[in-house]
């Protein structure tokens, strides 16, 4: 049986909203699930390690009423301090975990987690933090949303107790046992905090817009109604496996990619005939060839729990299979605009108007530059793409490892009208001159080099190359991160190798999340 701890102290909430407190001895204690900044908690020990124990929020027992938000944003969500009345199926998401702070606590506590992060690294460099940006809105935000499809099987007391006894399964169930509690076979919507294969159903996201919301419910009843099972992730029997929406909020675009497994129907239960009854159905429906412009069917028979794997096939129902999406950025005179092609698999900053922000706080920072950009993980090129509309540098060179990325950024140049301007490489940024040698000659007159690396950071190896760059060229190093730990590893790291930095500007396109962006800028 796991151990409760009672009545600790979370003295600080860490990167990941992770709350730290202590034991007597000094033993520090990681609480995951919600918990708030100097409350006093119960907690269920998940692992005890040598330095530290791993534990899941219990109970919240006080709490500093000044930072709660006094209305959910969600039905769904589940925390200790409210009261939602809704069965178990219909709670416990645990997307947005800071919901319950009011927003200008959200965004004090991820100022105070950025400082954190760059704590080691104050005492060596001064250090000015910029007050945090907020996002322009606070929820609807996402023009991306992922659902899952799945059950929800929970046992009840009295045959867990009874089966706990030896007796068996069979036995037990003739006894009338009701084997589950809950019982719920068809449940489109999130994982559930702290239990992975169980799916939370929801009728709605708080983080999506209005439009959004709407084509979720209408297109879960179509689901619901076909008769078809879903997906099941231990059998890997079923049909409906996930429901992806993605929306260009400047365009008023909208894709549905559905994910679906193609092989085992039951031709028994007529499987095989509800899957071409209900195809034919979404294909012939107005409001959704209304409301919807492109219709995606993924055809996903792989056991990995991932909307895409390489053996996807992916068939256009309607539309171009892809999606447009515009960033507008303010100008002396105006304003202007850069236009990105968003496939089922393209990658793209989530916050539409926090990106618009994001960037243009970027060019801020980094001031007047010479010479040609240099985008080490351009991605589809929003980045790199976005700085060339707004008059920053001469020509762009993106250097990412995904060749799908590179593709998509040579069209986004193209309609952009800059595609004489562009050279994208697939290549490792350390290996991109060994690879592509004949940019030697754009990289001399290099004026600003780009970094928006992965959540893990930069490699090692990336490091020593922008290094080996420095001592060559002079330019200005633009370091974008959606985690403050690594950046702040990699920003010692690269004053090690010559580069001065002296601010760092956290800007939040998250709201309700732990999630941050930050921006600096090195010399």
């Amino acid at each position: 049986m796991q151990k409760i701890i009672k009545g600790l102290t979370v003295y600080k909430i860490g990167y990941g909203g992770i709350g730290i407190a202590s034991l007597p001895d000094g033993k520090k204690v990681l609480i995951k699930g919600g918990a708030l900044p100097g409350s006093i908690v119960d907690v269920r020990v998940v692992k005890n390690k040598k330095d530290y124990i791993e534990a899941h929020l219990l109970e919240i027992r006080k709490y500093d009423e000044k930072i709660i938000n006094g209305t959910p944003l969600c039905a769904h969500f589940f925390s200790p301090i409210w009261e939602q009345n809704q069965p178990a199926h219909k709670t416990g998401c645990g997307g947005c975990k800071w919901q319950v702070m009011t927003y200008e606590s959200q965004l004090a506590l991820k100022e105070s987690i950025i400082k954190d992060a760059f704590s080691k690294l104050s005492k060596t460099h001064q250090i000015k933090f910029l007050p945090i940006v907020g996002s322009p809105l606070e929820k609807g935000y996402r023009n991306k949303i992922e659902f899952s499809f799945g059950v929800y099987k929970q046992l009840n007391d009295a045959f867990k107790k009874a089966k706990k006894s030896g007796t068996p399964e069979q036995e037990l169930l003739a006894q009338g046992l009701e084997k589950y509690a809950v019982d719920s076979d068809f449940n489109i919507g999130f994982h559930k905090q702290g239990e992975f294969s169980k799916i939370v159903d929801v009728d709605s996201c708080g983080l999506i817009s209005e439009k959004a919301n709407q084509v979720f419910v209408y297109f879960k009843k179509l689901c619901l109604d076909s008769g078809l099972p879903v997906y099941d992730q231990k059998t890997h029997q079923g049909f409906f496996r996930h429901l992806v929406l993605r929306e260009g909020v400047n365009t008023h675009q909208m894709m549905i990619n559905l994910s679906v497994s193609n092989e085992n129907l039951s031709d028994e239960k007529g499987e095989t005939q509800l899957r071409e009854q209900f195809l034919e159905k979404i294909k012939a429906d107005s409001f959704l060839q209304d409301q919807v412009s492109t219709m995606i069917i993924s055809y996903n028979n792989g056991l990995a729990d991932v909307v895409n794997n390489p053996e996807t096939e992916i068939k256009t129902f309607w539309g171009e299979g892809s999606i447009y999406e515009k960033l507008f950025f303010p100008q002396k005179e105006g304003e202007c605009e850069a236009i990105f092609r968003i496939g089922p698999s393209s990658f793209f900053q989530t916050n539409t108007l926090g990106a618009q922000l994001l960037f243009s706080t970027a060019i801020k920072m980094t001031g007047k530059i010479e010479g040609n950009v240099l985008d080490l993980y351009c991605g589809a090129g929003s980045i790199g793409i976005s700085l060339l509309k707004q008059g920053l540098g001469e020509e762009l060179i993106g250097v990412e490892i995904v060749e799908k990325a590179i593709t998509d950024a040579w069209h986004n140049a193209k309609i952009n009208g800059i595609e004489d301007r562009v050279f994208f490489v697939a290549s490792p940024a350390e290996k991109m001159l060994i690879n592509y040698p004949e940019l030697e000659t754009k990289i001399k007159n290099i004026g600003l080099v780009v970094i928006d690396p992965p959540r893990e950071g930069l490699h090692p190896n990336v490091i020593s190359y922008l290094g080996n760059l420095k001592k060559e060229y002079q330019f200005k190093l633009l370091y974008i991160s959606c985690n403050p730990i690594t950046m702040a590893r990699d920003v010692e790291l690269l004053s090690t190798e010559g580069f001065k930095f002296s601010q760092v500007q956290p800007v939040d396109m998250f709201p309700q999340t732990h999630h941050i962006e930050c921006i600096t800028v090195l010399e």
